[in-house]
């Protein structure tokens, strides 16, 4: 699926984008607030919202090497809730063999998730701390990094998952870089939303400037944004489970609506899409998630 080519090491000052080559597809699933079962208490159904979402990505002739999940993938973190994006995300790679990146966000438990979507038993004193993870796809990184604060709806990132990032960014890989994480590191046109975005942007912007990062993925705002961090382009993705309305400025609206993204890199050049998730009819496609009937713990 992925063209791998050597590195090319190409000096050019004031350049923005990674001097990666290659072609690749990934999609973006964010903000899911999965429950164990029935609708949030505005009406909306997540689980329904992720079926949509699955059976649009089936019909269609498009195929991810990876689908990246960007937080809030529980509403409370419910083991049930993360049981039943596995069996989703197993139905999936069955149709349409691809792979997935899971990356918790503030409404995340990290000991459920690590159990539940990684397959991960951690120790009591392991059980809490960050999931951060490094995955290959062909000549493409993905480095994906938990911003969450326990306790907290805003986003941080430690000194030491600073330095697990540069350490990684040492090498560069052939296909460049991807960065996702849960808290967007820049601004919000709502107001509450703005004051939960990562903490020091500007730390995280020293660590990718120069390297071969072609672009910053994050999530939370339930509304799409686009914006740099220093040079490097930062996609902030609709929210799979509603949207919020950006019109509004001083307090957080949640409407229906429900999208995900689908980027494109073409030699380290991101084109980043929104797709958006039907609501009022599900897409043509086949048999498949929405037809099923949701798991038990």
């Amino acid at each position: 699926m992925a063209r791998a080519y050597p590195w090319i090491a190409l000096a050019r000052s004031g350049e923005a984008h990674c001097h990666a080559v290659g072609r690749h597809l990934l999609f973006q699933l964010s903000d899911l607030h999965l429950v164990a079962a029935g609708p949030l208490r505005s009406g909306v159904d997540p689980l329904e919202n992720l079926n949509r979402a699955i059976d649009l990505i089936v019909a269609s002739p498009s195929r991810p090497e990876a689908i990246l999940f960007t937080g809030d993938l529980a509403n409370s973190g419910d083991p049930i809730a993360y049981a039943l994006l596995r069996e989703r995300a197993q139905w999936l790679s069955d149709a349409i063999e691809t792979n997935f990146v899971f990356t918790p966000g503030n409404h995340d438990d990290r000991a459920s998730f690590r159990r539940h979507l990684l397959g991960r038993d951690a120790g009591d004193g392991a059980a809490t701390e960050p999931i951060d993870q490094v995955h290959w796809f062909g000549a493409l990184r993905v480095i994906s990094l938990d911003t969450v604060i326990p306790g907290v709806d805003d986003g941080n990132l430690s000194d030491d998952q600073l330095h697990f990032l540069r350490r990684q960014l040492a090498d560069p890989a052939p296909g460049g870089t991807v960065l996702a994480l849960h808290h967007p590191p820049i601004s919000s046109p709502i107001r509450p939303m703005a004051g939960m975005a990562l903490a020091r942007p500007e730390r995280l912007a020293a660590v990718i400037e120069g390297t071969d990062v072609c672009l910053v993925l994050s999530g939370h705002n339930h509304h799409a944004s686009a914006g740099l961090l220093g040079r490097i382009p930062v996609w902030v993705s609709p929210a799979l489970s509603y949207r919020a309305d950006a019109l509004v400025e001083d307090r957080f609206v949640g409407l229906p609506g429900s999208a995900f993204t689908r980027i494109d890199l073409l030699d380290g050049r991101p084109l980043v899409t929104v797709v958006p998730v039907p609501l009022d009819s599900a897409p043509p496609a086949p048999a498949g998630p929405s037809a099923q009937t949701p798991a038990s713990a």
